[in-house]
């Protein structure tokens, strides 16, 4: 088993540095996906009702952002984890699910509905419980500048529902391969306002512009569908939580950008907002990582053989 190596000094990243420049292109770039999004078709061509899901579900968890955003402890006195170590105690909040990646069979099954703490078009609708909490905080946060009648249309998809949904849209490219979509891991919401696309709305553009502070990433923007494979989709959030959201939002990245960014460079630091994270990219069960006994963290896999650890300095 051999060690894991720390990437070059100049392969790590110092978000701090360029945080002006990218504040800069991240308003230009939400300024023009709004604009251009207000010219696109009014209604959200998902199909709005989601039916209820054979899986047991739990009570919403009181969290913070604070909670959800730092990585919590882990409970153990090993501070010298192998890759298997690390993959049973994945969150998950990475996995990339794309036409190439498929989704895997060890989803987190933490669901709850949606309803117990958003609006939500339907009782049925659920998602993973961090991720639900973030998105209440979100809307809270919303709220208190003016931004209301956020509604959720769409959250956790069973397989049998995204076949039956392929099948009806089959031709039209506006459903996933069954097995290929990310409403099948719980961590994305179909976002509306008022019952309408809110990308033709002011609502959108808040979210463009601050979901990342929450932890969720606008997975599929207009000027990437070229990397994504899936049209601009401005009701379409994912949940990856921090700091991930924030250096993706921050670096006008996508998740296969990202992936495949921390894959390159397997070790980069991140500076947000006064707090200073260091990610690890292990690539192969012969990858072990060292970690300081007074550091937390978390983990999760990626879906392409990889996993992410964050460590919070």
């Amino acid at each position: 088993m051999r060690q894991y190596p720390k990437a070059p000094k100049n392969q790590q990243i110092k978000t701090k540095k360029s945080i002006r420049t990218m504040f800069v292109l991240l308003f230009l770039t939400c300024a023009v996906a709004w604009f251009i999004g207000s010219f696109s078709a009014s209604t959200n061509t998902e199909p709005d009702n989601v039916p209820a899901s054979e899986y047991e579900t739990n009570q919403p968890a009181s969290h913070t952002a604070r909670e959800i955003n730092a990585p919590p402890p882990y409970q153990g006195e090993a501070q010298t984890f192998t890759f298997s170590q690390l993959s049973t105690i994945s969150n998950d909040y990475l996995l990339l699910v794309n036409p190439e990646n498929a989704v895997p069979d060890y989803i987190n099954g933490d669901l709850v509905r949606v309803a117990n703490l958003v609006t939500a078009l339907n009782t049925d609708i659920m998602l993973n419980n961090s991720a639900l909490a973030m998105l209440r905080i979100m809307f809270d946060s919303a709220a208190n500048s003016g931004f209301t009648q956020f509604r959720v249309t769409q959250g956790f998809r069973t397989h049998e529902y995204q076949q039956n949904l392929y099948n009806q849209m089959a031709g039209t490219g506006l459903a996933a391969t069954p097995g290929h979509s990310e409403h099948q891991v719980g961590l994305a919401a179909d976002i509306s306002y008022h019952g309408v696309n809110i990308g033709n709305s002011a609502q959108g553009s808040w979210l463009m512009n601050y979901s990342y502070r929450y932890g969720f990433i606008l997975r599929y923007p207009q000027h990437k569908t070229h990397i994504t494979g899936v049209p601009f989709e401005p009701w379409h959030y994912r949940f990856v939580g921090q700091p991930h959201a924030y250096f993706m939002t921050r670096n006008d990245m996508v998740m296969e950008e990202y992936i495949d960014f921390l894959r390159t460079n397997r070790e980069i630091d991140i500076t947000m907002e006064g707090s200073t994270f260091t990610l690890f990219y292990l690539a192969s069960e012969d990858d072990i990582l060292e970690i300081p006994d007074s550091q937390q963290f978390v983990a999760s896999r990626d879906n392409t053989g990889g996993i992410i650890v964050t460590v919070a300095n």
